[in-house]
């Protein structure tokens, strides 16, 4: 049933992958740099531990920007081609804004968009 091509691909995509983390395991340095106790170009010295934690509502709204990033760029290419796309075009962006449109009120009255208050 699975295409030859698409078994091609995947097998590519897998000997890709290991390829790629083999070699950056392969590559990294075990050993701290005297260049880490540097100071930075501002003057400033570093201290501590520099893997800070971040926050889960600051990924939740960089992932929030590109799912609204990508769909101003539907439309802006809906807007191009809207005189050839007719109404069946019109009604087809019309429930894409809709479905993004829900998307955002759930996420507004869930707290995603609060950023001092935890999410449940």
């Amino acid at each position: 049933m699975i295409s030859e091509a698409f078994l091609v691909y995947f097998i590519a995509i897998l000997v890709l992958s290991v390829t790629m983390l083999l070699i950056s395991h392969l590559l990294n340095p075990k050993t701290k740099m005297r260049s880490d106790s540097l100071p930075f170009e501002s003057g400033i010295i570093p201290y501590g531990d520099t893997n800070l934690r971040w926050g889960v509502n600051y990924f939740l709204v960089a992932i929030l920007f590109v799912i609204f990033d990508i769909e101003a760029v539907f439309l802006y290419i809906w807007a191009i081609v809207v005189l050839d796309a007719g109404w069946q075009g019109f009604i087809a962006s019309s429930v894409f804004i809709g479905i993004l449109l829900i998307a955002l009120v759930y996420e507004w009255r869930m707290g995603v968009l609060q950023w001092g208050k935890k999410i449940n």
